[in-house]
């Protein structure tokens, strides 16, 4: 076969001019992260997501006004219990957000965050002794707990957190999907703010 007139083209650039711009093409076509199924994120504490919140406990034990003398604030220390369901086969652990809510003002207070640890397939009662604090002192307080599971999303650093892969390296990703997911969870993990302790050194 002969290209340019007389000149023959070797086959070795044949295959090279082929295999160019199928990579660049496989380079420019964006697909769905298989690691983080599009979304961008990963959870960062595996199990977590099968754990659910049947029911919040709560009742107010005592109230410490005698941190807003200086116009600091003012501590409401509470007795929570949790009634969690974990429905994964897996024992887990993670963060509850706790949130006091003022509804006569239909405000949030304050949050606190506690660590739960609970067995696969596990019904349990958790209780937690908690301070929540105020800048004001709210003594008309009409108050509610709430708690929420933090998932602990995290950024996906296959994908960089766009959800998208190029072609090429999707094939990758996908057969690496379980060592990736680890490793962002190794570089990238949930720090939540530290728990306010009236007992603390610092009062």
């Amino acid at each position: 076969m002969k290209i340019f007139g007389k000149y023959m083209l070797p086959k070795k650039y044949i295959a090279f001019f082929t295999i160019i711009p199928i990579l660049a093409f496989t380079g420019l076509v964006q697909m769905p992260c298989p690691v983080c199924d599009g979304t961008g994120y990963v959870t960062g504490a595996p199990g977590m997501e099968n754990v659910t919140i049947i029911d919040v406990d709560y009742a107010q034990r005592f109230v410490n006004r005698d941190m807003n003398m200086c116009g600091m604030y003012v501590m409401y220390l509470y007795d929570i219990t949790l009634s969690v369901v974990n429905s994964g086969l897996e024992d887990t652990w993670g963060y509850v957000k706790l949130t006091l809510v003022d509804l006569l003002e239909g405000k949030v207070v304050d949050d606190q965050f506690v660590i739960l640890e609970i067995p696969g397939n596990t019904s349990l009662d958790v209780n937690f002794t908690i301070w929540f604090q105020s800048l004001e002192d709210l003594r008309l307080l009409r108050d509610s707990v709430g708690a929420q599971i933090i998932l602990d999303e995290v950024e996906d650093l296959t994908c960089q957190g766009t959800g998208k892969l190029p072609l090429n390296s999707w094939f990758v990703a996908r057969g690496l999907k379980d060592s990736l997911i680890e490793l962002g969870r190794e570089q990238v993990y949930y720090v939540p703010p530290p728990v306010f302790d009236i007992d603390d050194e610092q009062w």
